[in-house]
């Protein structure tokens, strides 16, 4: 191991993820140079060129840090993913921190900290988003009513839909279907 690689081991630098990996000798696991874990000692840190070099030499894989999984960035980013798939699966039911919390099995203060860290929004203003997309499509369709429309994306109240609804777009549901199909007809569609 030269000085070079130490600096990113110890720096944490994810330039350097992929040029090389390092693994622990005592624990026999292997880690990309930006791994959150401690710092070792370099006596203890052999060096690698590629992941199936180190799998040759008998490492496993980092559990944090996923080596041998290419487009894995870190945790934080892959729960974030999780979240949002969960929730776009999901958008229609009643929205529960609790209940997303346990299906990505994590505690609820950890999920939302890192889904706003990531994304830059809460989880709830996230599903409000997904619904909002959701209802926007529907209310292209004149024979579905307000209602209809509200409690088919999730929200039990009519009055909460239009309020959310016109925080996400500027308008009521009502005035941007008014808006839809008053530039349909001036577009001669």
């Amino acid at each position: 191991m030269d000085k070079e690689q130490w600096t990113a081991i110890i720096n944490r630098d994810r330039s350097y993820d992929g040029k090389f990996f390092y693994g622990l000798k005592t624990t026999k696991k292997f880690c990309r140079p930006h791994c959150p874990k401690q710092s070792y000692n370099p006596r203890r840190i052999v060096i690698f060129a590629s992941v199936e070099e180190a799998a040759r030499s008998g490492y496993l894989p980092c559990s944090r840090c996923h080596p041998d999984l290419p487009d894995w960035t870190d945790a934080k980013t892959e729960l974030a993913r999780s979240a949002e798939a969960y929730i776009r699966a999901h958008y229609a039911e009643k929205f529960s921190l609790s209940t997303l919390a346990e299906a990505m099995h994590v505690d609820k203060a950890y999920l939302a900290r890192s889904f706003k860290s990531v994304k830059g929004v809460t989880l709830l203003d996230f599903c409000n988003h997904v619904r909002c997309e959701y209802a926007r499509e529907m209310l292209t369709h004149p024979e579905l009513s307000i209602s209809y429309i509200s409690s088919t994306v999730g929200y039990v109240s009519a009055s909460h839909f239009s309020q959310v609804f016109r925080k996400e777009w500027g308008c009521t549901p009502s005035e941007y279907r008014e808006n839809f199909f008053r530039s349909l007809e001036l577009s001669g569609a």
